[in-house]
């Protein structure tokens, strides 16, 4: 998976730091996550295409998460999209959603499928899982968990010399086992499974329990960092994060690597958080907007 971070700043967007807005390039289709105001113009600036959206998660209504969404939703209507295009909300935020989708006249020539979320499971196929956890915050918000599942993968190296191309693979893939050669070739015995990946969503929030089940044992996990520790009292005033105490979630949950983003304008020096954050979890990313982070 890539994360490409389109924006970084928290209520306020400052010269070098645009609103949230989050693009998850999947296998399953590109994802975005709350797109603030100036969302169209990253895109631009990270060379993505916004038609590569298939679909948009809103954590919740403020307006640095959302404001941008209705220049989302009417860019990818006039591109015309042919493949369908699902937006994620929490229920409680429905009457905003249905102001921001009608902010302007257009020309509507795609439909949104509209999916409002209360906790708990919001998608699952055999290939992945998508789950939502409520968040602690000055309205309804949820935090998103992404599942990549363990899947079969056939060993390149085995078909290769065992000559096995095109259209007899698909039957070992449906049957589990062919006839090739004069020889019973089993689908395991060619095969491994690939690990499970995990990426958490965890904007904006402050300290509750259901940040350790969003965010164990995750590959990435993307959390807000609006506050340093010095402003504890001010993080806990209006429920959000800070740096510190994102990096010990980080190291208590078995995280793999942390993302911080969503930075408060008075911090011009994001060095700062890099200091605040290093002697508690190590592997963690300060985020500039246009990063892109693999993992």
């Amino acid at each position: 998976m890539k994360l490409h971070i389109l924006g970084t700043a928290g209520q306020l967007p400052t010269r070098t730091r645009s609103q949230n807005a989050y693009f998850l390039d999947w296998l399953y289709g590109g994802v975005l996550f709350d797109p603030g105001e100036g969302a169209q113009r990253q895109f631009t600036f990270a060379g993505i295409s916004p038609g590569r959206i298939h679909k948009i998660f809103i954590s919740h209504f403020h307006g640095d998460h959302c404001l941008g969404l209705p220049g989302i939703m009417q860019r990818l209507s006039l591109m015309e999209l042919k493949h369908e295009v699902h937006i994620y909300f929490p229920e409680e935020g429905r009457p905003y959603f249905d102001a921001l989708s009608i902010a302007s006249k257009y020309t509507h020539r795609i439909n949104f499928h509209l999916h409002p979320l209360h906790e708990g499971a919001v998608e699952e196929t055999e290939d992945y899982r998508i789950e939502a956890y409520d968040l602690l915050h000055s309205t309804p918000t949820l935090g998103y968990r992404f599942i990549d599942k363990s899947r079969m993968h056939f060993r390149k190296e085995l078909l290769e010399e065992m000559h096995l191309y095109g259209p007899i693979l698909g039957e070992l893939e449906r049957n589990g086992k062919i006839k090739h050669q004069g020889k019973t070739i089993i689908r395991d015995e060619l095969s491994y499974y690939s690990n499970e990946k995990i990426f958490a969503y965890v904007l904006d929030t402050g300290i509750c329990d259901s940040i350790p089940k969003l965010i164990r044992n995750a590959d990435l996990v993307l959390m807000e960092a609006t506050y340093l520790g010095s402003e504890f009292a001010l993080a806990e005033e209006f429920m959000h994060m800070t740096a510190e105490k994102a990096a010990e979630y980080a190291k208590d949950n078995n995280v793999k690597k942390l993302a911080l983003t969503h930075f408060s304008e008075r911090y011009k020096d994001l060095n700062l958080y890099q200091k605040a954050v290093e002697k508690t979890y190590k592997n963690t990313h300060i985020s500039h907007d246009l990063d892109v982070i693999e993992f």
